[in-house]
């Protein structure tokens, strides 16, 4: 900063008002300081603001460990909640560790790292959104715990969804449907809000359309999915509902290795992934789903305004689904 001001031929404190905003300075003046620290290659150090009381304009990013690797959902919202934050003006900080402990996020926040946290894959009882609440800490969920209360929110209209999906399948003519899931952990109450929700708006609707599901808890991998072909092929379904995106690659792989025809022998259809998921198997799959670049920027938004002090309460918004037809669903064979 030094440097800078003897450069620009200014004190050191008008630099620093130049960087705050505190103060105001004429056009000119501030235009050779920003002259100067192109120059100079300078850029202010976002820790030594932190400790001066500032704000870093770093957000943390709080995505359990469990979740790394599970598929393109979780790249496309990493990428489009950086994207969104550089845009305002801000970058994007990975903090990953487990949903049910809040040391690493406690320790983060009281160190003052960050302006504010943006958590993803968020379960229906979650320790780290319990100590932001408590704390008062800036957040934003990309999904919801039960209690929102007081809690800025973006989550999928999973209801709207799979309504839509279930009444797209009957209106085709199908009447016995199965639908591969994420299998539950040793832990059935703590669980990922997705798959709570998901798992009841799907019951709700197939009742609501008189639709017989056999639904098949499956572990998040390609093998599992394989295998779920398989334990399937002898059952009387018409059509198959994918609500798991890893599991759903090695179904669709393995029924098409088995000589299946999608859709004329078996309709397929992806529910609640992104709008990217359907694209990723051969044949490529209609589907139903947020568009997670949209809710993943419209989070970091309202980060930064829950950052700037807008309250929480007028922060909350679920996400209309999409539906894209790529032709893997029709009606069933007679």
């Amino acid at each position: 900063m030094a440097d800078v001001a003897r450069l620009a031929g200014v004190s050191r404190s008008t630099v620093s008002y130049v960087l705050s905003g505190t103060r105001s300075i004429s056009e000119e003046t501030r235009r050779r300081v920003l002259v100067a620290m192109e120059a100079l290659d300078y850029a202010p150090n976002a820790l030594a603001q932190a400790l001066a009381g500032r704000r870093t304009g770093l957000l943390g990013l709080l995505l359990t460990t469990e979740s790394l690797g599970q598929g393109v959902d979780t790249a496309g919202y990493l990428t489009a909640a950086a994207d969104e934050a550089r845009a305002l003006g801000s970058h994007m900080l990975l903090l990953p560790g487990p949903a049910d402990d809040a040391d690493s996020v406690r320790e983060t926040a009281r160190q003052g790292l960050v302006d504010g946290f943006l958590v993803m894959e968020v379960y229906t009882a979650d320790a780290r959104v319990d100590y932001l609440r408590e704390a008062g800490v800036p957040f934003v969920l990309i999904g919801r715990t039960d209690d929102t209360t007081g809690t800025a929110f973006c989550d999928a209209d999973f209801d709207a969804a799979a309504e839509e999906a279930v009444a797209h399948l009957t209106a085709l003519g199908h009447t016995d449907v199965a639908v591969l899931v994420r299998s539950e952990g040793d832990d059935g109450a703590h669980r990922p809000g997705v798959d709570v929700r998901s798992a009841a708006a799907i019951d709700a609707a197939v009742t609501r359309h008189g639709v017989r599901a056999r639904v098949l808890p499956t572990p998040a991998t390609f093998a599992a999915g394989w295998d779920a072909y398989a334990g399937l092929a002898a059952e009387p379904v018409t059509a198959v509902v994918i609500c798991n995106e890893t599991a759903g690659l090695g179904f669709v792989s393995a029924a098409t290795a088995a000589g299946v025809r999608i859709p004329q022998d078996l309709s397929v259809l992806s529910l609640f992934a992104g709008t990217e998921a359907g694209d990723l198997t051969r044949p490529r799959l209609t589907s139903v789903g947020p568009d997670h670049w949209a809710m993943a920027s419209r989070a970091v938004g309202y980060l930064v305004r829950r950052v700037a002090g807008e309250s929480a309460e007028d922060l909350q918004d679920l996400s209309e689904p999409v539906f894209i037809d790529r032709g893997s669903t029709g009606a069933p064979a007679r």
